[in-house]
């Protein structure tokens, strides 16, 4: 019995937790300087400038599939901070001309409110997976315990990165999975919601794959109707996006052209820089020689201020289509030294970085990088 009453105090232990951390990131990291904001910086700045721009078209008057910019990253998070700004009220630029963030604890109330969607949602997984156990409190308790307060998840509660929504939608999705009902049909709102997952972060893509092999093993009457309702749902969602990009773009496409380009930008400077045994800062000079040399070639306008906007929306997809291609030939010359890097990094991923939003912060306000310093050097062994 204890263990049943006490899963309210551990997710309310967990909701503190992130709700005090996010009070002490803003008062140690929320400034106003020639600097960048600590907190707001890189893709994070880019969310909270698609959001104004998305706010603006709107009170301007224009309909929603044609407000905002060209789908190019994760596409929820801009959406989602653009309503907030809207009825709370809070400004999310102190100069937008400028792109000069507004400080202010204002902000709390985002991080807060992330945080209460993250445990609202752990607290339905709690009571679906009590159902799925059979009422073995004492699992369950573990279970959405180390989900409550493992420092590596509730890290980006505090953050405004895209983790933490994602996170809210992964748990909402699994508990949808395990919910005992004979309603086939339930099954499409599962697909919903991947489709809500990968809008908000790409990677989801390919969640839907190892729902369908799950619904094969576990479900013995009407696999093929489940499994069609699920598709259905998640294709809604992509056709939704695809429309959307169409009416901004005349190109209906559901993946953004950073999802074509993060592997060439990354990737193909480690595999050529070791391939051909040069500093990785001289590949990627030779790399975007080669780039501007298609450019011209080709005729490829990727600029906003020439042309039209369908001529460059096309331009810029031809554009990510030839970073893809590039990756890939680079690749499959490459194996060898591919599969190193690949293995290498996947190993390094497998180390959990319980400080990873802490030292990001840090280190956006000093001219030092953090995997270069002394914090990294001390923090291997307790990450191990």
């Amino acid at each position: 019995m204890g263990f049943k009453k006490n899963i309210f105090f551990i997710i309310l232990i967990g909701f503190l937790i992130s709700s005090i951390t996010g009070l002490f990131y803003l008062k140690k990291y929320d400034q106003i300087s020639n600097q960048p904001h600590s907190m707001i910086r890189g893709d994070i700045k880019l969310i909270w400038i698609e959001a104004e721009e998305l706010k603006r078209d709107l009170y301007d008057g224009k309909n929603y599939f044609n407000s905002g910019r060209e789908y190019t990253r994760t596409y929820l998070p801009s959406k989602i901070l653009a309503l907030y700004s809207h009825i709370s009220g809070q400004e999310l630029f102190e100069n937008f001309e400028n792109k000069k963030i507004k400080s202010g604890y204002e902000k709390l109330t985002f991080l807060i409110l992330q945080s209460l969607i993250y445990y609202l949602a752990l607290f339905f997984f709690h009571q679906k997976i009590l159902d799925f156990y059979n009422y073995n409190y004492q699992k369950c308790f573990f279970i959405t315990g180390f989900l409550a307060i493992e420092p590596t998840i509730i890290q980006w509660h505090s953050s405004f990165w895209t983790e933490s929504i994602f996170f809210s939608l992964q748990l909402i999705t699994l508990s949808l999975i395990i919910h005992k009902t004979n309603n086939r049909f339930f099954n499409f709102f599962i697909g919903i919601f991947i489709g809500l997952m990968y809008l908000q972060k790409t990677v989801a893509m390919f969640f839907i794959f190892p729902v369908i092999f799950y619904f094969i093993i576990s479900k013995r009457k009407n696999k093929f109707i489940s499994i069609l309702s699920l598709i259905v749902g998640f294709s809604t969602i992509l056709f939704f996006l695809g429309y959307h990009n169409f009416k901004k773009t005349n190109i209906f496409y559901v993946t953004p052209a950073q999802s074509k380009y993060a592997h060439y930008q990354v990737l193909v400077p480690l595999i050529l820089a070791e391939k051909n045994h040069i500093p990785e800062n001289e590949v990627r000079k030779s790399i975007k020689q080669l780039e501007e040399n298609w450019i011209e070639d080709n005729n490829i306008n990727v600029h906003n201020s020439l042309g039209n906007i369908d001529t460059q929306s096309k331009d810029i997809r031809k554009l990510a289509n030839y970073r893809q291609k590039f990756f890939l030939n680079t690749l499959l010359n490459n194996k060898i030294i591919t599969t190193k890097i690949y293995t290498k990094h996947i190993i390094h991923h497998t180390l959990l970085n319980p400080v990873q939003v802490y030292f990001w912060y840090k280190y956006n306000n000093i001219d030092s990088e953090y995997h270069l310093s002394t914090d990294h050097e001390e923090w291997i062994w307790k990450r191990i």
